[in-house]
């Protein structure tokens, strides 16, 4: 109890705009590619310079360079890598509409049937130049059928988030010709003002 007073009292829940400047991020799903059963996803980060950490101190970050406007990012629903979200190509709006006009489109499902929990596995200060540490969480997320077995390979994903440990569950697609579905969380995953949100993808079995 002693260190969690301690954390609260000396770190800030709000980061300074000025010397920070950051955007939401959104994920968009792109669809579902049957032969290589894929899920290709686009990032959309807009024209912020995102903050990275410090190469000399991990405790610290600095700005970034300019980000793309779009992140591709492809998820594997067989084999070793099941279920994690890889980067493939920074792409431009039409080359993300090429992409998606190639895919198989993924039905949305009512999202109450799926459980968010989370986890804080680590909390950390993190320094701020010209300004009090901000608040620093790794998060353990999962999302489970409420009703039904879930597969233990599936369902989990560990996030860095800023300033609050929250994150929501979105919206909940099923994948085709698969007992999966895809979920979409929300946390807060940019380090700027009050925060602004970022998303990430779970593949998950479906509810019973």
């Amino acid at each position: 109890m002693r260190t969690s007073i301690s954390f609260l009292t000396t770190t800030s829940a709000t980061a300074p705009l000025a010397r920070i400047p950051g955007l939401p991020h959104t994920l968009d799903v792109l669809g579902f590619d049957r032969e290589h059963r894929t899920i290709y996803f686009a990032e959309s980060v807009g024209a912020a310079r995102i903050p990275v950490l410090a190469p000399d101190a991990p405790d610290s970050f600095v700005a970034g360079p300019a980000s793309a406007s779009t992140i591709v990012h492809v998820m594997h629903v067989d084999g070793e890598h099941a279920g994690r979200m890889i980067v493939a190509s920074s792409q431009h709006g039409r080359d993300v509409d090429a992409i998606r006009a190639r895919l198989s489109p993924l039905d949305e499902l009512e999202s109450d049937a799926y459980l968010l929990t989370t986890r804080v596995i680590q909390r950390r200060a993190l320094r701020v130049p010209g300004s009090s540490p901000i608040r620093k969480f790794t998060l353990a997320l999962s999302v489970e059928p409420i009703v039904g077995d879930g597969d233990p390979r599936f369902g989990r994903a560990v996030v860095t988030a800023y300033l609050r440990a929250k994150a929501s569950l979105d919206r909940v697609w099923l994948v085709p010709g698969t007992d999966l579905v895809l979920a979409r969380v929300t946390y807060l995953g940019v380090p700027s003002d009050v925060g602004h949100d970022k998303q990430v993808a779970v593949l998950t079995q479906r509810a019973a």
